[in-house]
């Protein structure tokens, strides 16, 4: 059997933080597969805003459970998850699990990521995130919020924290950490994925370990997805610059230079209603972040 510690970072998100701990009180935890989990949070608020919830559900609703609650005001990403490790190596337990504090479990989440991570005998497993709207929207705008999918203990070769579990000891011994210099735009998962990829780790997906993630209304809105599709690039070519893999920046900056005219060359498809009518512009954004990145402009996604 194995010990779980499940690390959530937040930030001034009460309701999807009490959400996401709900939905993990709601979990159908196989008892022959896990015999131990701790649940631990870290408060990347100055005001410690979730305080007051935390402590009121390890009292109530969460009693049952091992919840811990950290408050770590110093703000970073990439900081965060870093003290979120700390306390979960405090523990000792066999893995981590990582979910954001803007999505919750599908009651068979856990013991999806521990099956998979066992049967394969991996370093990390990565489930799938699926998009949960408020209300109704284009088909032309939700095309660009669904990731990839892949097949059930398919081996991969990047990670994203959101929906993660990692192997603890192995993690101690590769002695790998999240990076503070993607503390504000983001890309700290990739990079520490990377990173992992370097020593040898096994990566797998674990296609029944669903997440969802609430997307606001905020986040359904054509500049948030041009604002992300800018970041993504701006954050893959500057992991390329720091790992100095010269001949895959090349072939990104080639790759942008032909987005960037075919992107503008479809740009008059938005005026037709139609599934891929953004797919000029995103293009463009996509080919303008990497530039960006390339001749060392700032991009600060998180304040």
């Amino acid at each position: 059997m194995n010990s779980i510690s499940i690390c959530i970072p937040t930030y001034k998100r009460p309701d999807g933080l009490k959400k996401l701990l709900l939905s993990i009180k709601d979990c159908d935890i196989d008892k022959t597969l896990i015999n131990t989990l701790y649940i631990i949070i870290v408060d990347n608020d100055k005001e410690r805003s979730a305080f007051e919830l935390v402590s009121d559900l390890a009292e109530n609703e969460l009693n049952a459970f091992d919840l811990s609650y950290f408050h770590y005001p110093m703000q970073g990403l990439a900081k965060v998850r870093n003290e979120l490790l700390k306390r979960a190596f405090e523990r000792n337990t066999d893995y981590i699990a990582f979910i954001d504090d803007d999505e919750f479990a599908d009651p068979v989440w856990l013991n999806q990521l521990v099956t998979t991570i066992v049967h394969n005998d991996a370093d990390l497993v990565m489930g799938p995130v699926q998009p949960v709207f408020e209300k109704e929207i284009p088909d032309s705008i939700a095309k660009w919020l669904y990731r990839k999918d892949h097949n059930n203990n398919q081996r991969l070769h990047f990670i994203r924290s959101g929906n993660l579990i990692i192997n603890a000891s192995r993690l101690r011994s590769f002695n790998i950490w999240f990076n503070p210099h993607f503390d504000k735009m983001g890309g700290e998962d990739s990079y520490f994925g990377k990173k992992m990829a370097q020593k040898g780790a096994l990566i797998h997906w674990a296609a029944n370990a669903v997440a969802y993630e609430t997307t606001p209304e905020t986040r359904t809105k054509l500049v948030w997805l041009l604002k992300r599709k800018y970041r993504g690039a701006f954050m893959f070519t500057y992991i390329l610059k720091m790992e100095k893999e010269y001949l895959k920046l090349f072939k990104k900056v080639c790759f942008s230079f032909i987005y960037l005219i075919i992107g503008i060359l479809s740009a008059p498809l938005i005026l037709i209603p139609f599934r891929n009518r953004y797919w000029g512009i995103m293009k463009i954004n996509e080919a303008l972040g990497s530039y960006a990145s390339l001749f060392n402009m700032t991009y600060v996604a998180y304040k």
